[in-house]
């Protein structure tokens, strides 16, 4: 079955020469489809071409219904393909086709060869084009065949003024300057036959009537060509000609095919990863329009990386590129959504006399010059989506590339977007970018590896300060990193006022005030993350409220996401943080609803069987905390907040059990001291370089912990048993390990018990008792596996150090099993810390 489309004119479709019915919305789904040049067009994209913003009931099934009434009366040549329906046709199937083929015949031909094909292609045209076509979505290339035809019309009018035809031409260009009363081009070509005519008057009379419509209606003059042509026809003189090739139609101007990304930057290293992504996220062809998002805090190179790879793929998009930069960063400067659709249009060749009156008018006739073309646009530091959103192609040719200190979350609401989130550059990668500013020679010197690191990975502090050396030469990089140490985030150079921490100001005074206020109160903290709940209880506020704020944050890049409902900041933006938290007014509020808060959690944790983190931040900040609690100088809250933070980790430190201890002895409470005891001692036993202070605390408590003190013995005896069997003292430590698990019971305590019974295994494996050894091993083999339900490979069960250090790994494992309770676990975790090596 023969297929052929009439669309530059009515809408028509015929097979084997027979006019085929069509209804009206089947009329629009085939000029459609046949616009889109036999690529895929997606169901969702017809129902946008249909029907706009008011589809009816059920749109993707009434668009499978017109697929298949109309694929019944043209048959196989429209294909389903996923996301949705092409059309296979011959290159002469369609009218619109051969009449491009023959404007691209008649380009650079001789004159005569010229005229004739132009004369073919208009002989195509048959009214209006797209008639009885009434989809909202054909508007633009209706828009683009009335102007491919008056740019038919153009070009065969000047080969055929070349020809000398000008006595014929003129009644027709008298009605194609009537129906198209702005173009320029056109009058010109009627001035030029009409002087050759020996009609001078009438030359003179179309200018000045073209003149006049011009001010009237645009407040413009006419082009400079014409006003040439015009004073030359006052003179009396022969028009002059432009310069053509031998035989050549001259053919109008290329429209200037816009190249306007910035020079990259220089150095550039680093974000290998990021410009993959951006290229894996380059949409394929017939897909659904695509925005990519480059987001980031400010200072991390947004720009640099999207005017790189804009270089790299320049070649995907031969129609141009454009660079727009929308100031969104800067409330006040931030360009409209009608200044940024002006400045493209700008830049696709649209002169500013020809620019639309609205704003309306000036997107649609964006979208209208990139529908056929390959365009690639970046809009550089957006700060809102109603400043992206005109922006957008309307084909998948043409890609928007937007950078933003924000996550602009809403722009998913409106269209496909792939979001490349940049971080801080990791340690290598930043040091490589301070490398090439500085030179590798220099930044090995002692103090290079402290200054890429106080630069915390931010790609504008690491070129300022490579910028800072290459200019001090002399200067040592110690020196230079005792001034980061406070200033890496103001660090800027002359001519360059640009500065981290101005960056993250404007990002937090762009903030709703809670949001801003959450921020700060965080700041107060001592911490690399919190916890969701953490972070409800600084605020005061309910936990979905501060989960919204926290979005906010996250969106504004000010926090970032550690995992399910924990939330931290990068170095620099910490560093900030702590500045705004030094200056709540309220600092001590939510300093004291943290404390509170923690303390509350380590009685929790305390009484859960179940597994649970540690406390709101990660176990890493606990020291940093206990510190920040004993700076407070209240002994009572410094011994409360070390004893119940330990009683659920060791992972709190040495620095703050000693804290912990002077509190104790400060306060001259007997027991506390006793136990501050063992939990110091037991803490330094996993340091080799603090032994003798290990044993000194914990022979201390043994002689001072009451009976009833049964943790704190259990903590003292094992680990003083474990650290003189690691001096080589087997008989007094088996003593002590003995003790340990006559006071634990392994009913209660299956797993603490294990820890024992390996630590005395190993001891007598080393000391010669082999055989008494390898049963201890085996009862700490089959009680671990009973109290946590996993089992302990068998390949070999005879203890040596390697099997030993397999079983290790595998306790460590242990802890966390959800069988285990939390008492044992708690007790069991302590006991670990003196056997792990």
């Amino acid at each position: 079955m023969a297929l052929e489309l009439a669309l530059l004119g009515p809408v028509e479709a015929r097979t084997d020469g027979a006019r085929v019915p069509l209804a009206p919305l089947e009329r629009s789904v085939l000029a459609l489809l046949a616009l889109a040049e036999g690529t895929v067009l997606s169901t969702e994209r017809l129902i946008d071409n249909l029907w706009a913003f008011q589809p009816p009931l059920a749109p993707r099934a009434r668009v499978q219904g017109l697929v298949s009434s109309l694929r019944r009366k043209i048959g196989g040549a429209l294909v389903t393909r996923d996301p949705g329906y092409f059309l296979a046709l011959p290159a002469a199937a369609c009218d619109l086709q051969r009449c491009e083929e023959l404007a691209r015949q008649a380009s650079g031909a001789r004159p005569g060869d010229a005229a004739e094909k132009l004369r073919q292609a208009l002989a195509l045209w048959h009214g209006e084009p797209l008639g009885g076509v009434a989809a909202p979505g054909v508007e633009p290339d209706r828009a683009r065949l009335a102007e491919l035809r008056v740019s038919l019309l153009e070009a065969c009018f000047e080969a055929e003024l070349t020809l000398g035809r000008h006595a014929e031409l003129v009644r027709e260009m008298v009605v194609a300057v009537a129906e198209n009363p702005l173009r320029e081009r056109l009058t010109g070509q009627l001035m030029t036959a009409l002087y050759r005519s020996n009609r001078r008057a009438e030359a003179l009379l179309a200018y000045q009537t073209l003149r006049d419509r011009l001010a009237e209606e645009l407040g413009s003059d006419p082009c400079a060509d014409l006003r040439e042509l015009h004073a030359a026809i006052l003179r009396g003189e022969t028009p002059a000609r432009r310069r053509e090739p031998a035989g050549a139609v001259p053919a109008p101007a290329p429209e200037p095919r816009p190249a306007q990304m910035p020079a990259g930057v220089g150095h550039f290293a680093g974000r290998e990863p990021d410009l993959a992504a951006l290229t894996a996220a380059l949409p394929q062809p017939g897909a659904d329009p695509r925005i990519v998002l480059v987001s980031g805090a400010g200072g991390l190179g947004k720009t640099a990386l999207a005017v790189r790879w804009a270089h790299t793929v320049a070649d995907r998009f031969p129609d141009g590129q454009i660079f727009l930069d929308l100031h969104g960063s800067a409330k006040d400067a931030a360009l409209s959504p009608d200044a940024a659709v002006r400045a493209a249009l700008l830049a696709v060749g649209v002169p500013p006399g020809r620019l639309p009156a609205g704003f309306e008018e000036r997107a649609a006739l964006f979208r209208t010059r990139l529908y056929h073309q390959r365009v690639l646009l970046v809009a550089d530091d957006a700060g809102c989506v109603g400043q992206l959103l005109p922006l957008v192609p309307p084909t998948a040719s043409s890609l928007l590339v937007a950078t933003s200190r924000s996550r602009l979350t809403a722009l998913a609401a409106h269209h496909e977007v792939r979001t490349v989130g940049l971080r801080p550059l990791a340690g290598d990668r930043a040091r490589d970018l301070l490398c090439g500013i500085v030179g590798a020679e220099r930044l090995a010197g002692p103090g290079g590896a402290e200054v890429v690191e106080l630069c915390g990975g931010w790609p504008l502090t690491l070129r300022q300060a490579g910028a800072t050396l290459a200019a001090r030469s002399t200067q040592s990089l110690g020196s230079f990193a005792d001034e980061l140490r406070e200033h890496a985030d103001t660090l800027s150079v002359a001519d360059d006022p640009r500065t981290v921490r101005a960056a993250l100001a404007q990002a937090r005074a762009g903030l709703d005030p809670a949001a801003g206020r959450l921020f700060d109160q965080l700041g107060a903290l001592p911490v690399g993350s919190v916890r969701l709940d953490l972070a409800a209880a600084v605020a005061g506020i309910s936990a979905p409220r501060t989960r919204r704020l926290l979005d906010e944050l996250i969106s504004a890049n000010l926090v970032v996401e550690n995992g399910p409902d924990r939330y931290g900041w990068y170095d620099l933006v910490r560093r900030y943080a702590r500045r705004c938290g030094a200056a709540l007014s309220d600092r001590d509020v939510a300093e004291e609803r943290a404390i509170r808060w923690y303390l509350s959690t380590f009685e929790r944790l305390a009484a859960r069987p179940a597994p649970e983190p540690a406390a709101g931040a990660d176990a890493a900040d606990l020291p940093a905390v206990a510190r920040w609690v004993a700076q407070r100088r209240d002994p009572r809250l410094t011994w409360d907040f070390v004893s119940k933070a330990y009683a659920v980790t060791p992972a709190v430190g040495a620095e703050a059990c000693e804290a912990a201890l002077a509190a104790a002895t400060t306060l001259g409470d007997g027991r506390a001291i006793a136990a501050a005891h063992a939990q110091l001692g037991a803490v330094l036993v996993a340091d080799p370089a603090r032994a003798e202070d290990a044993s000194r605390h914990l022979s201390r408590a043994l002689r001072l912990l009451d009976p009833d003190q049964a943790d704190h013995v259990r903590i003292a005896t094992f680990g003083l048993g474990t650290l003189l069997a690691r001096q080589g003292r087997p008989a007094e430590a088996g003593t002590l390990l003995e003790r340990t698990l006559d006071l634990l019971d392994p009913g209660r305590e299956p797993l603490a018990a294990t820890v024992a019974l390996f630590a005395h295994a190993d001891l007598l494996v080393r000391a010669g008792s082999a055989g008494r050894g390898q049963e201890r091993f085996a009862q700490a083999l089959i009680m671990c596996e009973a109290a946590t339900g996993s089992r302990f490979s068998r390949a070999r069960l005879v203890l040596n150090a390697q099997v030993g250090a397999r079983f290790l790994a595998y306790l460590g494992e242990a802890l966390q099993a959800p069988r285990v309770s939390g008492s044992d676990r708690q007790l069991a975790t302590r006991l670990f810390t003196g056997v792990r090596r």
